[in-house]
């Protein structure tokens, strides 16, 4: 039987608020800048919503924009902020604590 692992360590922390969506989507992918459409539709977060709280996120330095496409700012996850690694780095050593303990055990964080 295969284990089941969802680690959405953005929403474990800080709970399921739209910030927290955000994170987590962009947590899974740092290596990628996304439209504000894009974020929406994966982070199940309406445009609106994200027009208010992409402003704050990016004044804590959490994330930030990248580039233009068109009209569309891209934006993605600040990498090089200090708490942004920390929990990047949480989230890779508890991912890899839980491939240890074995296919038989279910962990879910959601």
């Amino acid at each position: 039987m295969l284990g089941i692992y969802i680690i959405h360590m953005f929403k474990a922390m800080f709970g399921g608020s739209p910030q927290s969506k955000i994170l987590d989507f962009l947590g899974d992918h740092p290596d990628y800048d996304y439209s504000i459409s894009d974020i929406a539709e994966y982070a199940e977060v309406s445009r609106p919503t994200l027009y208010k709280v992409i402003p704050d996120l990016m004044k804590k330095q959490l994330i930030v924009e990248t580039r233009e496409v068109g009209k569309s700012r891209m934006y993605k996850l600040n990498t090089k902020n200090e708490i942004v690694k920390l929990i990047l780095k949480f989230d890779f050593e508890l991912a890899s604590k839980i491939a240890e303990m074995g296919e038989k055990d279910r962990i879910i964080f959601a």
